[in-house]
């Protein structure tokens, strides 16, 4: 298993989104972040205070490999709305 960081971005809303339409999104968000919690595989997370050049959310996954975690990504991205860039994480010597 690898390490990625996925990074979603979006740009700021043009509009307001409904209430029923974001408690839909933070559920499905909710339920999604919580499975890779069990299957081990969410690995840490960090959301800026205040969105910055349109970052969102960042989090650091497992996955058996670049396609796994394009996979995980792309699962992201359809919940989220984010567009998502993964990128393999690298170990340094201490």
């Amino acid at each position: 298993m690898s390490e990625f960081l996925l990074l979603g971005a979006r740009p700021r809303a043009a509009g307001e989104v409904s209430l029923a339409r974001a408690a839909h999104d933070v559920m499905a968000l909710a339920a999604w972040h919580r499975w890779l919690g069990r299957w081990g595989l969410l690995r840490s997370f960090a959301v800026p205070p205040e969105p910055v050049a349109e970052l969102r959310a960042c989090l650091v996954v497992r996955a058996s490999g670049y396609g796994a975690a394009q996979g995980v990504a792309a699962a992201w991205g359809r919940l989220s709305g984010y567009r998502v860039t993964v990128l393999p994480l690298s170990a340094t010597p201490e």
